[in-house]
């Protein structure tokens, strides 16, 4: 099973909010694994401080 990645642009994005104050993730890979591809576009969807944030191609972030 080939697993989905990301484009650098989203990784970047997720590094981001990593670097954002903490929200309990005790290392960058662990805050990494909570992003999942979602059905539709590419988009990388996962949990921060109790939001839900979505990841576009670009790196652009929704809430």
């Amino acid at each position: 099973m080939n697993r989905a990645r990301p484009t650098r642009a989203q990784i970047k994005s997720m590094h981001q909010l990593f670097q954002r104050p903490p929200d309990g993730s005790p290392n960058y890979r662990a805050f990494r694994k909570r992003f999942r591809l979602l059905s539709f576009d590419s988009v990388f969807g996962g949990t921060w401080h109790g939001m839900f944030i979505g990841i576009e191609t670009d790196g652009y972030r929704h809430s």
